[in-house]
């Protein structure tokens, strides 16, 4: 489908006559050059779509169809505000991509100069099937003409197909642009009733650009034609830069480390909005990294977490921090190494015990899975209340394997986690009575005729090891006071192990 050369001149001059822009004109009939784009009324002189004769005037009133976005003084605003806050966050990243979003009167602007395209030229049904074709996109020649602007004004390149991590979104406004959709929305009233329902159910997003596409299909052209045939859109100023946002995509770095306070919550504790301890894992870890990288917030997961009064001993346990649109993202193995040594060096509470990666989206899979597959050993100071060595047989605890347990959600973790039972396995145990020098630091009163032992568990993830040991008042079935028939509880535990491949 094409139009007649005679056909072309004949839209473009009527264009023209409606107040549309140079560039708006050559995209309505279809020009695909950028060289028209780029310097329109040379190109316009050259074909013949005007006079050379220095008549044009300065493409500065506002266009009815695109109001402004091709326009020079809008492009030279928004390229001179895009280079002055990219110079101000400092982005390292060597490339970038833009998104645009345009008022969605824009699409309706469109449609009127088709229709009064059809209706004041007379072209036929197929002339305007073939118009509405032809017609570029804005967004597609603001890219064509803007972005090579950006690229020389940052220094950066630009990059449509990987795309970059560095999004540049520029978002314009039009003051008037309730005004024209209302004014569209009563067209769909008078036609077919669509608009008072929609009004009703969702008035504040009635002017969204998926619910302005859905009501165009419902109108036809002659509907569209009749309704608009005495009205025109005025333009009375060009769109406004509302907002330039500026982000660069996650970066995720992870390791393994050890807590080995058994004062230390994982992450930062509140109760009431007031913060119940000074810092957290979270805190000791992420903050050095989150500062290294200049990134405006993070996310910290880990495979599992320990309790507040809960060691994490030995291998240490996986972590990854995401690192939310970060300024810098070239980051070397020796920063990653000078990071582990800042935060070792910053706190006796926790300690990296790997080295540090950037991870992948594989790495991450991996963790969320080792979540539920993964098996961990633990080491808890347990005691027997008011008996003897000799009443109570450790032995039993050694020969047992695979022991299958059920368990309710513990007490005191109900308040957060739905109530459920849930099946766990014990894969081996291994039990030892306290030596003499152990129990020096337990500050045993005289004459109490407990007995203490240690407890090495290996156990599949998400085992509630504390109610395992004393039974949370029958929730943990069975639990160790059913096993040795006394009453058995704990003093301290220790993670020993996590038994994922990691980083």
């Amino acid at each position: 489908m094409s139009l007649r050369v005679d056909e072309e001149k004949q839209i473009f001059n009527f264009l023209r006559q409606q107040r549309c822009c140079l560039r708006c004109c050559f995209r309505f009939i279809g020009w695909r050059s950028v060289d028209c784009y780029q310097d329109p009324v040379k190109f316009a002189e050259s074909a013949g779509y005007i006079a050379e004769d220095g008549s044009v005037e300065k493409d500065c009133s506002p266009c009815t169809a695109c109001l402004g976005v091709l326009q020079n003084e809008t492009q030279e605003q928004i390229v001179e505000r895009i280079r002055d806050e990219v110079e101000k966050e400092n982005y390292d990243c060597e490339t970038f991509t833009c998104a645009l979003t345009i008022p969605v009167c824009i699409n309706l602007r469109e449609r009127f100069l088709h229709m009064r395209c059809a209706s004041q030229l007379e072209l036929s049904r197929d002339t305007l099937v073939t118009l509405k074709v032809k017609l570029q996109s804005v967004k597609d020649i603001w890219k064509w003409m803007v972005t090579s602007k950006i690229e020389k004004s940052i220094k950066k390149k630009f990059d449509s197909t990987t795309p970059s991590p560095f999004l540049i979104e520029i978002i314009l406004i039009y003051r008037y642009n309730e005004k024209d959709c209302e004014a569209f929305l009563n067209v769909c009233k008078v036609t077919n009733g669509v608009g008072n329902k929609r009004k009703r159910k969702c008035n504040d997003n009635r002017f969204s650009r998926k619910s302005m596409d859905a009501l165009m299909t419902k109108v036809t052209d002659n509907e569209f034609s009749e309704c608009f045939a005495s009205s025109s859109f005025e333009t009375v100023e060009n769109v406004k830069v509302d907002n330039i946002i500026y982000s660069h995509s996650s970066i995720f770095i992870g390791g393994r480390y050890n807590k080995l306070s058994r004062e230390l919550s994982q992450t930062p504790w509140f109760i009431n909005g007031e913060k119940k301890m000074q810092t957290s894992v979270q805190d000791i870890l992420c903050n050095p990294i989150a500062e290294a990288v200049k990134a405006e917030s993070i996310k910290f997961s880990s495979s599992g977490r320990e309790d507040v009064d809960v060691r994490n001993i030995y291998a240490g346990r996986p972590f990854a921090v995401e690192l939310i649109n970060p300024r810098i993202s070239k980051i070397t193995e020796k920063s990653l190494s000078d990071l582990v040594v800042e935060i070792n060096r910053s706190s006796r509470q926790v300690q990296i015990t790997s080295s540090l990666k950037v991870l992948s989206k594989l790495d991450l899979k991996k963790l969320k899975e080792g979540e539920n597959v993964k098996t961990k050993f633990y080491r808890a100071l347990c005691v027997c209340r008011d008996t003897s060595r000799d009443a109570v047989s450790l032995e039993e605890l050694n020969s047992t394997k695979r022991l299958k347990i059920v368990q309710k959600t513990p007490i005191r973790v109900l308040h957060r986690r739905p109530l459920s039972p849930r099946e766990r396995v014990i894969y081996e145990m291994r039990a030892r009575w306290t030596r003499p020098d152990e129990l020096k630091t337990l500050s045993i009163a005289d004459g109490d005729t407990s007995v203490f032992f240690v407890l090495d568990v290996k156990t599949q993830a998400g085992t509630y090891i504390k109610e395992f040991v004393h039974g949370d008042f029958g929730r943990t079935k069975p639990s160790l006071c059913d096993i040795l028939k006394a009453d058995v509880d704990i003093i301290a535990l220790d993670v020993t192990g996590i038994n994922l491949n990691w980083p």
